[in-house]
């Protein structure tokens, strides 16, 4: 079954995640330089040292998401342990300022990192900042402080949990078709671009359906709409359930849908076409009509553009229409496949 949503954009981190870091790198480096000089020039060298390794990652990591990235792990594995090795030589000079640092450095790690990677950083951070605030403070400001910064924690995770969900809500009704579950038109040129690129810069082969309902208007006009949507939504899960995890599906609108095949050349393609052809032509559907597709198969050629290659697979598609319907037709005249119904121009 294909991935509807690959898993690091988790790793570059969300748009949301991009710009969080962003500003928090910005702010934080206007905020921390000035600091880091004054300690400098206070001789107090292990401080401001501790302080300018903080503001260099924070500088780093403001100039990687201008480049168009956003590499969490220089977060979790370098920015938050020069945190935490910058607060610590901070408590042994006074208690007090250094758990007044804890706070914006919970707050910063939830803005910076996902979700999980938050609530392990901030597990990290609390486990090595609470007993020093023990051992340097009096009982009665320490229990102040543990209770307000465990509270700031969790407070700060509830409040990222919801932001989280309702980005991925959101990202979902942008994103999938309501009626089939399948990506709708606003992802296709984004993944059409993602697979020209994967072909040009790794040789992966890649292959293009599209594929048509044939005569839907006259079954849509027949049997009502809500019979419509019915069928449409039966071909969304025939088509899931017929692809790779790697593959791409989309309803592009109506009755019509595209197939990106990874790893695919126009042969494998074919047989997978065919292969969906019958499947969708033999379920049943509990009416008394047929329900048929047509379709266009198209191998990505080399130095072709996304737009070329999606028109030879609707050429394709608009010559199995042409043909007679329910058929295969594939781009590759010189290519003989015997597969069921499949036509070569």
């Amino acid at each position: 079954m294909p991935r509807i949503f690959s898993h690091d954009t988790e790793e570059t981190g969300s748009d949301f995640r991009s710009k969080a870091t962003l500003g928090v790198a910005i702010t934080a480096v206007l905020l921390l330089l000035p600091a880091v000089l004054l300690d400098l020039l206070k001789g107090e060298l292990a401080i401001g040292i501790g302080a300018f390794c903080v503001v260099f990652i924070l500088s780093a990591n403001a100039w990687i998401v201008l480049q168009g990235r956003c590499h969490q792990r220089l977060t979790q594995y370098g920015l938050i342990p020069a945190g935490m090795v910058f607060m610590t030589s901070i408590f042994q000079m006074d208690g007090l300022i250094a758990s007044l640092w804890c706070y914006p450095i919970v707050l910063a790690a939830y803005c910076m990192l996902s979700e999980r990677r938050a609530w392990f950083a901030n597990a990290v951070i609390l486990l090595l900042a609470l007993p020093m605030v023990w051992l340097t403070l009096d009982p009665t400001y320490a229990f102040r402080v543990t209770t307000t910064l465990v509270a700031t924690s969790i407070f700060a995770a509830i409040l990222v949990w919801v932001i989280d969900d309702q980005r991925r809500m959101l990202e979902m009704q942008l994103t999938l078709d309501p009626l089939t579950g399948l990506l709708n038109r606003l992802t296709y040129t984004k993944r059409m671009e993602q697979a020209v690129h994967e072909h040009e810069q790794h040789g992966k082969r890649i292959s293009l359906l599209a594929i048509d309902v044939d005569n839907f208007k006259k079954l849509n006009d027949h049997h009502g709409h809500a019979v419509g949507d019915y069928v449409l939504s039966q071909i969304g899960l025939l088509l899931k359930n017929a692809l790779r995890e790697e593959d791409n599906v989309f309803r592009m609108g109506g009755e019509e849908f595209t197939v990106i095949l990874i790893n695919a050349n126009e042969r494998a393609a074919i047989e997978t076409a065919e292969r969906i052809r019958r499947q969708i032509g033999e379920h049943d559907y509990g009416i008394n009509s047929a329900v048929t597709i047509s379709t266009g198969v198209a191998e990505h050629l080399q130095d072709e553009s996304w737009a070329a290659w999606a028109k030879r697979g609707d050429d394709r598609l608009y010559e199995a229409k042409h043909k007679g319907r329910n058929r295969v037709v594939a781009a590759q005249p010189k290519e003989v496949v015997k597969l069921g119904i499949v036509s070569l121009p």
